[in-house]
């Protein structure tokens, strides 16, 4: 029965036998006495169905190679051909190793290159820090300016002068933030002027001896002068506004001699005469004129190498003392010292003036 229905199962696999009939005989187990019943006519035998099964496979064997091309027989190489194919293969990952090499060394070339230019920009935008040294601006006159600029401090809290009496300080303000200004210890600001007062507000005090000039813009842009004078010295000063600023400026006095106050001490203790050889030899051709009696000195008078103010009572405290060179149109700051009741200016001049106020001056003219 077993071969039955193994014959039925594969007479179905081929198509000679109807499903039906195979389901049938499987399902039902007919004996061998029922299946000879069949009719023989419409179902074939075993060895038949076996025999067009074997013909039927030899018949696609045949249909698939001639279907398939017949593969071209694979060339054989010399052992002179392999070593040549394996000299290539070496040289070919020599040379991948060496184009790896070199690529990396490119990226580390590129990343040092970027390095060198954020440091260049880096150094183009960061001005180096506070400086005492002098920085000269050549004027389009034959005459030099010598200009200390604060933009040696961008990016630090102070800038640090170099103080001399021919200088002028450049320094930066921004609007809403304060700039200040500190002194030597020991010297009082006797006056403050600027060329453009209302753009700018300035106020004063005096910390443990020290004291300080606070200065801010109110105006967005501007650009001015001022002139702070103390009791011992003058500062020429340029202010711009800018969107960074200073926020504290100083200055350096290390041009002057330490022993300078005791010196001065000692020299205010010497009765205020001058020595003078021959009186005759002093010159006295000066006229003063203007209206501020208490800075009008009264007698004016020039050995030669100073120009001495006396002063019947020596004015409470000092102003600027600007004074015009022979054979020039401008006036320049001059310092002076005061002793007793003189006025001692290191230096001659043809005109000159004591500056009280924005609008009142003395004049001192060489006739």
């Amino acid at each position: 029965m077993a071969k039955v229905k193994k014959a039925l199962i594969a007479a179905v696999m081929c198509g000679l036998l109807p499903m039906g009939a195979a389901t049938y005989a499987a399902e039902t187990g007919e004996t061998k006495t029922e299946q000879n019943a069949i009719d023989t006519a419409e179902y074939p035998s075993l060895e038949e169905t076996l025999a067009k099964l074997q013909g039927r496979a030899s018949a696609d064997q045949e249909t698939q190679n001639a279907q398939t091309p017949k593969n071209e027989e694979t060339p054989r190489l010399s052992r002179r051909e392999k070593n040549q194919v394996e000299t290539l293969k070496g040289e070919f990952y020599a040379m991948s190793e060496t184009q790896a090499e070199i690529l990396s060394l490119l990226d580390r070339l590129n990343e040092r290159m970027d390095g060198i230019e954020v440091q260049a920009a880096r150094q183009k935008l960061i001005v180096p820090g506070p400086t005492t040294a002098n920085l000269v601006n050549p004027s389009p006159a034959s005459r030099v300016n010598y200009t200390q600029d604060a933009i040696n401090a961008q990016g630090s809290s102070t800038m640090v002068f170099a103080y001399a009496p021919n200088q002028l300080y450049k320094i930066y303000c921004r609007r809403g933030f304060v700039t200040d200004l500190a002194f030597k210890k020991g010297e009082a600001i006797t006056y403050i002027g600027g060329g453009d007062t209302s753009g700018w507000a300035v106020s004063q005090t005096t910390v443990d001896g020290t004291a300080h000039l606070f200065i801010k813009p109110t105006v967005e842009m501007s650009t001015t002068n001022m002139i702070v004078a103390t009791s011992r010295r003058s500062y020429h000063i340029l202010l711009n506004s800018s969107d960074w600023y200073n926020p504290m400026v100083m200055w350096n006095y290390a041009d002057e001699p330490e022993q300078e106050g005791f010196l001065a001490a000692k020299q205010a203790e010497k009765p205020a005469t001058v020595a003078v050889t021959d009186i005759e030899a002093l010159d006295h051709a000066f006229k003063v004129s203007g209206r501020n009696q208490e800075y009008m000195p009264a007698v004016v008078y020039s050995d030669g190498k100073r120009t001495y103010l006396e002063f019947e009572k020596l004015p409470k405290k000092q102003v600027p003392l600007f004074v015009q060179q022979k054979g020039e149109r401008t006036m320049t700051i001059m310092n002076y010292r005061q002793k007793g009741n003189l006025y001692i200016v290191d230096g001659t001049f043809q005109k000159a003036q004591l500056r009280v106020s924005e609008n009142e001056s003395v004049t001192i003219a060489h006739k």
